[in-house]
């Protein structure tokens, strides 16, 4: 019976989890209609003053996938936000994906799909993934 009990907790669990993001199909979609797509080497990160915000990433593209707008060729400066949280910090729930600051802050690379925000750049609904080291085919594909 406690073997029950506990698939059903984690069932809910589960669920619950899932249904605090969207759907996979947005983030794909995002992912596919971005007009920029670049792995990066991180030069700085800035944290935010509070436990959950923007980190803003600054470094140089390092390979480019995809470049609509002939920007981001590597060795262009960039710099854009990334949602983080501190451990222990409570994320709200919803659509957003939040990346772990201790992560961000090892980072040495990572690899982002880009729109412009008529300032700069920021993320395709939050499309982002920390890599280990470039590479000439995408870690983080559409699909």
């Amino acid at each position: 019976m406690r073997h029950l009990a506990g698939i059903f907790l984690w069932l809910g669990l589960l669920t619950s989890a899932a249904s605090a993001l969207m759907a996979p199909e947005y983030y794909r979609q995002a992912r596919a209609e971005a007009p920029y797509h670049v792995q990066v080497a991180i030069d700085k990160v800035t944290l935010p003053d509070s436990e959950i915000g923007s980190c803003l990433v600054a470094g140089k593209v390092v390979e480019t996938f995809k470049d609509e707008g002939g920007r981001l060729a590597p060795g262009a400066p960039v710099s854009f936000g990334v949602a983080c949280y501190r451990a222990n910090a409570e994320v709200p729930v919803g659509g957003v994906i939040w990346t772990g600051i201790e992560a961000l802050e090892k980072a040495r690379f990572i690899e982002v799909y880009l729109v412009e925000d008529g300032q700069g750049f920021d993320l395709a609904l939050w499309n982002s993934r920390i890599v280990e080291a470039p590479t000439e085919d995408p870690q983080f594909p559409v699909d």
